[in-house]
């Protein structure tokens, strides 16, 4: 399993990738740690892209929760597991990204 500040570690770092490499993903992004002091035990995202929503949550236990909505229709779509592997961590986080990005407002605001 991929666990511990490893897997929280490389998950801001791959967000922050995509954030710097994604202009759209700049003004939608935050980045939540708890607790704010001492050790790291979960790493949230958000993106709030409008009528396209995305939140995972990530714990140093190697489980994760995803919920991506869409406010126009009122669609929610939450899932949960365990990660295994960094491949694991990045489909999560790229599946929230491209949840978002689906948005119009966002299409042509890509690589900057």
């Amino acid at each position: 399993m991929f666990l511990g500040g490893a897997l929280l570690q490389r998950a801001q770092e791959w967000i922050r990738e995509e954030i710097h490499k994604i202009e759209a993903l700049r003004d939608i992004s935050e980045i939540e740690t708890f607790p704010n002091e001492g050790e790291l035990t979960s790493v949230s995202w958000i993106l709030d892209g409008g009528n396209f929503m995305a939140q995972v949550v990530l714990w140093d236990t190697g489980e994760f929760e995803e919920d991506l909505a869409n406010a126009e229709t009122g669609q929610v779509r939450t899932r949960g597991g365990h990660l295994a592997s960094p491949g694991d961590l990045e489909s999560c986080l790229a599946t929230a990204r491209d949840w978002v990005l689906q948005d119009p407002c966002h299409q042509g605001r890509g690589e900057g």
